[in-house]
């Protein structure tokens, strides 16, 4: 098995790693976290004092926090899908 193989067949259990992390209760639990968490602090942008930066500041990374955990997961089952495709158009 060569080099390319070898990484693809690991993006691609990588990416079916990912997906069932998201279907076990430890993966639906952060998941609820951090939408929660993205909820919770937009809806304090909405109300927080302009004057204060640092209050701001700390809810725009809340937000951030809570959605880069759900684009790291969602990368890491794309590009699985996308090693999946690869590898069948290789085989053909």
């Amino acid at each position: 098995m060569n080099r390319d193989v070898r990484e693809l067949h690991k993006t691609i259990d990588f990416g079916f790693q990912a997906e069932a992390f998201l279907q076990s209760d430890v993966g639906k639990y952060l998941i609820a976290k951090a939408e929660a968490e993205v909820v919770e602090a937009t809806e304090a942008l909405k109300v927080v004092d302009p004057t204060v930066p640092d209050a701001i500041r700390e809810l725009q990374n809340r937000v951030y926090r809570g959605e880069s955990i759900q684009y790291w997961l969602a990368e890491a089952i794309q590009s699985g899908l996308n090693a999946q495709q690869e590898f069948i158009d290789q085989s053909s």
